[in-house]
């Protein structure tokens, strides 16, 4: 079965963090990039919208186009943030798969794999836009670009090469009402929260996984 494209796309943003060359991305575009860099700085209204976020739990719907804007695939599942660096993104269809970080380690499982992979979650947090969403680290946001416009961030890392290129997040009383990710192949990923809760209690087992018996593991930490 093929492993949905959402989250192949945040598991292949692991992936290239891994390695080592860089890659020069949309060089037709830098007109463009300086022209956005630019803007003005809307960092510190974006903080204070993270910083009304200490949980949150939601359904979500997803979809994923290609550059050209075809969709490729549509899925479902639920999401759990909490502070700081906690996440737990649980997809259910089209397969199920796990994504959960503690703010110490990150798994990434496939069930139907028997397969998981861990790294450190403070190495990728830069590189993951769930766990981006748990922190208002001012020095991790100066890694970012960001225009504020009503309701709706746009966000960019000031480093070309992130494999997030693009972030665009959109808040509603509830907190996040709806998150788009373009990675740097230009595949696009557009999550829309329902069922959201702001603030809600939520237990930190929730951020951890024990790894199933016989289940394959890769454990990036001690590379």
């Amino acid at each position: 079965m093929k492993k949905l494209v959402l989250v192949a796309m945040l598991f292949s943003n692991l992936c290239l963090a891994q390695q080592a060359a860089t890659v020069e991305f949309a060089p037709h575009l830098k007109q463009v990039q300086v022209q956005r860099l630019s803007a003005p700085d809307g960092s510190a209204e974006l903080l204070v919208e993270l910083a009304k976020i200490s949980s949150f739990s939601a359904r979500y719907q997803q979809q994923v186009f290609d550059e050209q804007q075809q969709l490729l695939q549509q899925g479902q599942g639920r999401l759990l943030l909490k502070k700081v660096a906690q996440f737990r993104f649980e997809g259910e269809e089209p397969e199920p798969v796990l994504l959960v970080s503690d703010g110490d380690n990150l798994w990434f499982y496939n069930e139907l794999l028997e397969q998981v992979s861990i790294y450190d979650a403070k190495a990728q947090v830069g590189q993951t836009a769930f766990a981006l969403l748990t922190t208002t680290d001012p020095l991790l946001w100066q890694q970012y670009q960001v225009i504020a416009r009503p309701d709706v961030f746009i966000i960019h890392p000031i480093d070309s090469n992130n494999p997030v290129q693009q972030l665009t997040l959109a808040f509603d009383k509830n907190g996040i009402s709806e998150m788009t990710v373009i990675d740097i192949n230009q595949q696009q990923s557009v999550f829309r929260f329902t069922d959201a809760r702001l603030n809600p209690d939520i237990a930190d087992s929730q951020f951890r996984f024990t790894v199933p018996d016989g289940v394959d593991i890769d454990d990036q930490r001690q590379r």
